[in-house]
């Protein structure tokens, strides 16, 4: 009988130790990371979730009376996103807003928000200037990256509409 060492049960408590310390480095490295909170909708998640239905109705409202596009920015596709170029520093940022129903724009309660993508500590809330049929944001960037204009507009308790605007410093 020949006296031959094998490796292979090595092998196997080897991968089973590193299959198991992966999984401790997953959790480990996922409690440390922050939750990320989508604001989108200008609330907690709680209240959206609970209150869901009624923000698509409201939405598809909103809908049926304006349709609004970022006017005159150069921009590009990605991942089904348009996304628009903007300056480091002072930038001006004109959306259009076609009123499909002639209604007043000057009644519109507008709540704006500059944020980034991955945390809240850079969140500035924006005013809004209307001019003529466009909103006008004023603001300034002062890092580098990909920001989002998250826009809310009310113009009734049943008519609300929430954008998404995607944006990139050149």
């Amino acid at each position: 009988m020949q006296n031959q060492k094998t490796f292979w049960p090595y092998g196997i408590l080897i991968s089973l130790f590193l299959i198991v310390l992966a999984c401790i480095i997953t959790i480990f490295v996922a409690s440390k990371a922050p939750v990320y909170e989508d604001n989108f909708y200008f609330d907690s998640y709680q209240n959206v979730e609970l209150n869901y239905n009624e923000i698509q109705k409201n939405q598809k409202t909103f809908d049926e009376n304006f349709k609004l596009s970022i006017k005159d920015k150069e921009s590009f596709m990605h991942k089904k996103n348009q996304v628009y170029y903007i300056n480091e520093g002072q930038n001006e940022l004109r959306v259009s807003v076609d009123n499909l129903r002639n209604f007043d724009l000057n009644k519109l309660q507008i709540q704006a928000l500059l944020s980034r993508p991955h945390t809240s500590e850079n969140d500035k809330k924006l005013q809004a200037i209307i001019d003529g049929s466009d909103l006008v944001f004023n603001f300034n960037i002062k890092e580098k990256g990909v920001w989002q204009l998250l826009v809310k507009i009310t113009q009734d308790k049943n008519s609300i509409g929430f954008f998404k605007f995607f944006l990139q410093t050149k």
